[in-house]
């Protein structure tokens, strides 16, 4: 049985998360992959790593691993009406918002297409999501619903693909100070992303200085 979290304090009342296991579930990662495995939680880099994914070092905890796996095992074998049928099924009713994915990644063409089906049917509430999962996103260019808002996550294995489509990127940097020299908003609490708008900025975890502020 699939099912969804409750957003973090920083978002929106009314936000939920949809979430997979961070690395398996990511084919297109590079710069940030890392896995935590299923059994023991041990976290494992990819061999291109140049920071850590902040949601693997969450599996630590097995409750977690136990979430994401089973969200996994139910829709990566399911073909696309049953993707939608259990998402919308598992989807709380009251949702004003949703992050698809604070970890994982869109997996199959089938899977985001799924997602896009379900964003359809579901006008009145906010979705967003980062992703290195560029050739899906590439494919439906003029599919993409208006309550979704997609941010492509820079450092991934199809980077290239941003510049010839114009997609909107994050890219993770060092500070703030980086940010601004780059010209581009940093986004502390996800108020960019769940918006359609321009590029900006991610401050790497490990070296935020500031407290998440509320996203109203």
């Amino acid at each position: 049985m699939i099912k969804f979290t409750k957003g973090n304090s920083y978002l929106p009342k009314g936000t939920w998360s949809f979430n997979l296991p961070s690395g398996w579930s990511c084919p297109h990662a590079k710069n940030c992959l890392a896995f935590a495995d299923r059994e023991t939680g041990k976290i494992v880099n990819g061999k291109e790593q140049t920071f850590r994914c902040y949601s693997a070092t969450v599996e630590r905890y097995p409750a977690v691993r136990k979430q994401v796996w089973d969200n996994f095992e139910a829709l990566k074998h399911a073909n696309h009406g049953d993707m939608v049928r259990m998402l919308l099924e598992a989807l709380p009713q009251k949702a004003t918002h949703v992050r698809i994915h604070g970890g994982g990644d869109f997996f199959s063409q089938i899977y985001f297409d799924a997602w896009l089906d379900v964003v359809a049917r579901r006008p009145n509430v906010q979705f967003w999501a980062f992703t290195k999962s560029l050739p899906f996103w590439v494919a439906r260019l003029e599919s993409i619903p208006v309550n979704l808002a997609l941010t492509a996550s820079c450092g991934g294995r199809h980077d290239h693909l941003i510049e010839k489509y114009s997609l909107r990127y994050a890219l993770v940097v060092e500070s703030e100070d980086k940010a601004e020299q780059m010209n581009l908003p940093v986004d502390m609490n996800d108020f960019h992303a769940m918006r359609r708008g321009g590029s900006f900025a991610l401050v790497e975890n490990s070296k935020r200085k500031k407290p998440f502020p509320p996203n109203e």
